[in-house]
């Protein structure tokens, strides 16, 4: 078995409810559910990151992004995303 470290954490009283009954549908532990939406979430900020370093050094190199590359590069979101793509801009 792999070696597991306990934590403590403190959620909104509505969330630990939600994510009971999400564990007990799934007939899954607590800390499964845990671990695997931290190791997605974890994943997703490291991809950001990433992202965000590879603009910077791009511009760095090019120079500032043009309107029209950042205007592209917002209807590639919108068509990858919908709806969701302009939440998260507007975020």
């Amino acid at each position: 078995m792999a070696e597991k470290e306990k934590f403590s954490v403190s959620l909104d009283p509505e969330l630990g409810k939600a994510l009971r009954r999400y564990a007990a549908a799934e007939d899954e532990q607590i800390s499964a559910v845990v671990s695997r939406a931290l190791e997605q979430y974890l994943d997703d900020r490291r991809l950001i990151r990433d992202g965000l370093r590879a603009m910077d050094e791009y511009q760095e190199e090019f120079g500032a992004f043009t309107e029209e590359e950042i205007a592209a590069a917002a209807a590639r979101v919108d068509d990858l995303f919908g709806a969701e793509g302009q939440e998260r801009r507007s975020a």
